[in-house]
């Protein structure tokens, strides 16, 4: 998917998707599904720090062939996001499972164990499937998987200038677009986007809610937001 104003990485530019991993899982760190996931591992900061960059780095060396790995050109913020007919005959699920190995490979065998079970614990909060299930009949749909921001860059628009070529796209395409998030604080943002809660998803146990955002098509955007 090529977006008007932003960078399109390809999978032949390493150096630019690991610099891009190491912005983005600097932000997820203090994403609270990698907040609580993490929470299960005692370990130092460091290494917490250097397994969500793994996490991001190996979801953008699946996805990349795709085309769905998408920055600003200062490198300030970048998406990993997917048009569904992106993936042609691929399924979501089979992006997400070589992802998922080539994180194992980055990952102590003591590391795989417990991450492995504490995921499980959390799998009623973590689905990334649900927009397929709720936009059937063949539609085409746009899909957030991750979003980023250089903190260094944040409350400079950065984040406007991410988001609203990927709207825009949608709105020219007149296609829903859907992501999910887990704090008040996101979906008050992406709020001002047109995104509004479809279904809220909780893991039993664990004070850990999945929101399940969609935009229709059309809804107005913010000349400019935060971030």
């Amino acid at each position: 998917m090529n977006v008007p104003g932003l960078m399109t990485v390809q999978p032949g530019q390493t150096a630019l998707l690991d610099r891009l991993a190491d912005m983005v899982g600097l932000c997820f760190l203090e994403e609270r599904w990698h907040i609580a996931w993490l929470s299960a591992l005692d370990v130092p900061p460091k290494r917490k720090l250097a397994i969500t960059r793994a996490v991001i780095r190996s979801d953008y060396r699946a996805t990349a062939p795709y085309g769905c790995v998408h920055a600003l050109p200062d490198e300030a913020g970048a998406a990993n996001a997917f048009l569904r007919s992106d993936l042609a005959d691929t399924s979501w699920e089979d992006v997400q499972a070589r992802s998922a190995a080539l994180l194992q490979e980055e990952l102590s065998e003591r590391e795989r164990e417990i991450l492995n079970r504490q995921a499980r614990k959390l799998e009623a909060a973590s689905d990334t499937d649900w927009p397929a299930r709720r936009i059937a009949n063949g539609e085409d749909y746009l899909y957030f998987y991750s979003i980023g921001v250089d903190p260094a860059h944040r409350g400079t628009g950065a984040f406007n200038r991410l988001m609203t070529p990927f709207l825009l796209l949608a709105d020219e395409r007149g296609v829903r677009a859907c992501l999910d998030c887990y704090s008040d604080r996101l979906e008050g943002l992406y709020g001002r986007y047109g995104f509004k809660v479809v279904e809220r998803k909780s893991a039993p146990g664990i004070r850990l809610t999945e929101r399940c955002m969609v935009r229709e098509p059309g809804t107005p955007l913010p000349h400019r937001a935060e971030g």
